[in-house]
């Protein structure tokens, strides 16, 4: 295999955010996705890639919205259960999936999917848009309508109360974390 096939590679370490979905009868569904990042603040938008075979990226297309859970290093083995196609986990269903992966998963929280209830902190997302680029992930655009900051890691603006370890992918199965929090004074 080339250089050039593992180029993503050098986009990590990812954070390994939860996106909560449902599918068009209600199931719901929660797997690990490390594409993922902020593409405004004004109005606050995300942008989310999933591999087009996988069940996500089908409710994603036939669905209103979804969540974004920011899962710590503490929840790398349920989140590992929870990306069952990836990790090759074995389960009949998804609600087996979630209650296999052992954390507190709320599906109550928000009408577009489950949401890790005890994270570092969640937000729900109405889908403006799907991009098809022809390559093997399908690109969504949601605009986020609400946030939940945890107050056992961050202050109510989102900033940090202290030590924030988010769980994140180096490639495969290999995470890691942030060794530390650095704060710079602003200049000017």
């Amino acid at each position: 295999m080339s250089a050039l096939e593992k180029a993503h590679r050098l986009l990590a370490p990812r954070i390994a955010y939860l996106v909560g979905t449902r599918s068009p009868d209600g199931t719901s569904n929660i797997i690990p996705v490390s594409n993922v990042t902020s593409i405004s603040t004004d109005p606050q938008q995300v942008a989310v890639a999933v591999y087009k075979q996988w069940t996500t990226r089908h409710n994603l297309v036939a669905t209103a919205g979804f969540t974004l859970s920011v899962p710590c290093v503490d929840h790398l083995q349920g989140a590992w259960k929870l990306g069952a196609r990836y990790s090759r986990y074995q389960y009949t269903s998804n609600a087996e999936k979630i209650a296999a992966s052992g954390l507190p998963v709320d599906d109550a929280a928000s009408k577009y999917g489950p949401i890790l209830s005890n994270g570092i902190g969640w937000m729900t997302c109405r889908s403006l848009r799907d991009l098809d680029f022809a390559g093997d992930h399908t690109l969504f655009i949601g605009q986020v309508e609400q946030v939940h900051f945890n107050p056992a890691y961050l202050n109510s603006d989102g900033t940090p109360r202290g030590e924030i370890r988010p769980l994140m992918q180096v490639t495969g199965n290999t995470f890691t974390t942030a060794a530390g929090t650095y704060t710079v004074l602003y200049h000017g």
